[in-house]
């Protein structure tokens, strides 16, 4: 699936003429044509879409420590405004959920996002993604399982009757994906635990690690992050790993759907630079352990919705309409 859909400008400045007929027109009506559609690919927008902003709005998922993220997204944001020359600003917001909300209800622009948020949102208010996270050379992540290293759990069917840590509930790798597997290890997560949900996955490597749960589900490693290693050294040797899950759809970088599309393309270049750029490519480090920035589409989510249909299907359903101030 294309993420900017639309026809060559030429079908775009013919309209309802065929090309038969449009090669038959004068020099002059048919420049005339095709300088009124460079112009509209050079920011004019179509009925469909809003006119070129000069201020937007960049969210970040609260998926490791706030005060980490904002630090990288402050920096990220000050890279993108001076190669599109827009005034961008970043938030981190209170939820996943919250950045959903905040993209329907336009407050929000470009958004970097998980997966299953990033599948939520899609039927919720039509986000598509520009790019997607890639690590060690792969366009996707996997989630951990983690225990202290002296538990008594060694499998995923010992986790029944224990307490555990689940991520933000739209966190695929610290909440779908496990509960995913424990389903088809015959543990009933709503019955069959003492479960509780903690945004941050650095905040539940740390319950792991000090005691308060006997298990915990993160993405691939964040008992790495600052924050959690910088405060615990030992955290990789005082727990370990039980179950790993299966390759995860990479976390995208989305923008809403009405955005003006030539807008969206310079969005899309810049974000791509990052690859190439010595200081932007350590911003993307700092912020989410990302090592570059691919192209994405829809399509690479498909298999996530799979998962979801196995977990809870109600995920995905539309939510219902509610009026824009």
């Amino acid at each position: 699936m294309s993420n900017l859909p639309g026809d060559t400008v030429l079908d775009r400045a013919i309209g309802p003429l065929s090309r038969r007929h449009f090669l038959g027109l004068s020099a002059g009506a048919a420049a005339a044509i095709l300088l009124a559609a460079c112009g509209a690919a050079a920011g004019t927008p179509t009925p469909s879409e809003e006119a070129e902003k000069q201020e937007l709005s960049m969210a970040f998922v609260p998926s490791r420590d706030t005060t980490e993220i904002q630090l990288s997204g402050k920096n990220i944001a000050d890279f993108l405004s001076k190669e599109t020359g827009y005034k961008i600003t970043s938030t981190t917001a209170t939820s996943y959920a919250a950045v959903t909300q905040s993209i329907t209800s336009k407050k929000t622009d470009l958004a970097w996002i998980s997966p299953l948020s990033y599948a939520q949102a899609r039927d919720q208010n039509g986000c598509y993604p520009i790019t997607a996270s890639v690590r060690n050379g792969t366009k996707g992540y996997k989630a951990f399982i983690v225990v202290k290293s002296d538990s008594p759990i060694q499998k995923i069917e010992d986790l029944k009757g224990k307490k555990f840590a689940f991520g933000d509930p739209l966190s695929a790798s610290s909440t779908l994906y496990p509960k995913a597997a424990m389903l088809k290890a015959g543990i009933k997560t709503d019955a069959d635990l003492t479960s509780q949900n903690i945004s941050s996955a650095s905040s539940v490597a740390i319950a792991v690690y000090q005691g308060q749960v006997d298990a915990g589900a993160f993405y691939d490693d964040a008992r790495k992050n600052t924050e959690v290693i910088g405060k615990f050294p030992d955290i990789l040797e005082k727990t370990r790993i039980i179950w790993t899950s299966e390759l995860i759809p990479a976390d995208p970088q989305v923008v809403r759907k009405d955005l003006n599309k030539a807008q969206v393309a310079k969005l899309k270049a810049a974000m791509l630079k990052m690859n190439t750029d010595p200081q932007a490519k350590q911003f993307i480090k700092d912020l989410f352990t990302i090592d570059a920035l691919a192209d994405a589409s829809d399509s690479d989510y498909d298999t996530l919705r799979d998962v979801v249909k196995t977990v809870d299907p109600s995920i995905l359903k539309p939510a219902t309409p509610t009026a824009t101030p």
